[in-house]
């Protein structure tokens, strides 16, 4: 039976609360899986890439000054201060990657999601027991028809699971 060894973890550099690693450093892999953007020979992760990277190992993110190791507690901590929905929104992200597609944190919605087919989905995230307007679900609704993309609702329960429900149009005759 071959086991295939885990990649060794990039050194990636907080700094400004922000995460990065040099471009020279940066697997080709994770760029393919689109994690980061590139600004000049950096690049710089999303609050929610660079805690996913770190939680699977795949990143071992330094203070950027003492070059000293950050525990992913602190580093989500530091992450997501002043942000209190950042880890509820993190549980959502870690499970679209899981389950193999590329997100993209978007302004209108929560997330737009591609990488499974040709279809392009915008994700909105609904935490149960807090309201969810009728007419919030149709400025989504109207979002995502006209940009051509499926409107996905996460629903997250109490306990943290995720369910994924497709809000289509309603067309009355």
């Amino acid at each position: 039976m071959e086991t295939t060894a885990k990649p060794e973890p990039v050194e990636a550099f907080l700094a400004n609360n922000r995460v990065s690693v040099p471009l020279s450093d940066m697997p080709a892999e994770l760029r393919e899986r689109g994690f980061g953007t590139l600004r000049g020979k950096r690049i710089y992760f999303s609050v929610l890439e660079a805690i996913y990277l770190a939680d699977k190992k795949r990143t071992k993110v330094l203070d950027s000054t003492t070059e000293i190791e950050i525990k992913f507690a602190d580093m989500v901590r530091k992450l997501s201060q002043g942000k209190p929905e950042v880890w509820m929104k993190y549980l959502v992200y870690r499970d679209l990657r899981d389950r193999g597609y590329i997100v993209r944190e978007e302004e209108s919605v929560d997330f737009e999601i591609y990488g499974k087919g040709a279809v392009r989905r915008l994700v909105s995230i609904v935490y149960e027991g807090r309201e969810a307007s009728i007419e919030k679900l149709q400025r989504l609704l109207k979002v995502a028809v006209s940009e051509k993309k499926e409107l996905v609702l996460a629903v997250i329960d109490r306990r943290t699971d995720i369910v994924y429900y497709t809000l289509g149009e309603l067309l009355l005759k």
